[in-house]
């Protein structure tokens, strides 16, 4: 926000976590009224990228959980509703790239999360039915779209943990590290 002259977020300032990054681009420039949506993208992935090229920190457990998933021939996709370069990047960086078969990102989709568009894509091009299909999120629209797939969604962190109703995940979990695969993927056959 500094780039556009705000020292501070507003104290209302919009969620826009899990909203995907085009949209939550539109919420910002919107509440702050910044005239180009366009430019607060480009700023917030400029930033996304000197923050990523100076190391990014994966969730505790989560290397070794989709290792594990994918090593024991499990197909595993990212599906997010980022752009197609903030997915490839991400994949780069972490040095995941070799287990995911494939993904999805905004690209891809024509509805972002909680549509449950982009799982069902990713499920489709993996040649899987929803119904046999785990997500792992970290959102409430992540959730929603699990839910709206007709996936079982297994969700990290404090989001997770929080969530209730609606918006609450078949399985909350605080870390990867709170995960037995085993028992999960044994859980769904």
């Amino acid at each position: 926000m500094r780039a556009f002259g705000f020292d501070d977020l507003a104290a209302d300032h919009p969620v826009t976590f899990g909203k995907g990054v085009i949209p939550g681009a539109q919420l910002v420039a919107e509440h702050y009224g910044i005239d180009s949506t366009e430019e607060v993208l480009a700023e917030y992935l400029r930033q996304w990228k000197r923050i990523a090229e100076a190391g990014i920190d994966l969730l505790p457990g989560a290397e070794s959980a989709v290792r594990t998933v994918a090593g024991s021939g499990i197909l595993v996709a990212l599906v997010t509703s980022g752009e197609r370069g903030y997915a490839d990047e991400f994949l780069r960086i972490s040095g995941l790239a070799e287990v995911f078969v494939c993904s999805v990102t905004l690209e891809d989709v024509v509805k972002l999360k909680p549509d449950p568009e982009p799982y069902l894509r990713a499920a489709e091009i993996m040649g899987v039915a929803p119904s046999e299909c785990v997500v792992f999120e970290d959102s409430v629209s992540g959730f929603r779209a699990a839910r709206a797939a007709g996936m079982y969604s297994v969700d990290v962190g404090e989001v997770a943990l929080q969530a209730i109703g609606d918006d609450a995940p078949d399985l909350a979990i605080g870390s990867f590290n709170d995960l037995n695969p085993d028992r999960l993927f044994g859980a769904r056959d």
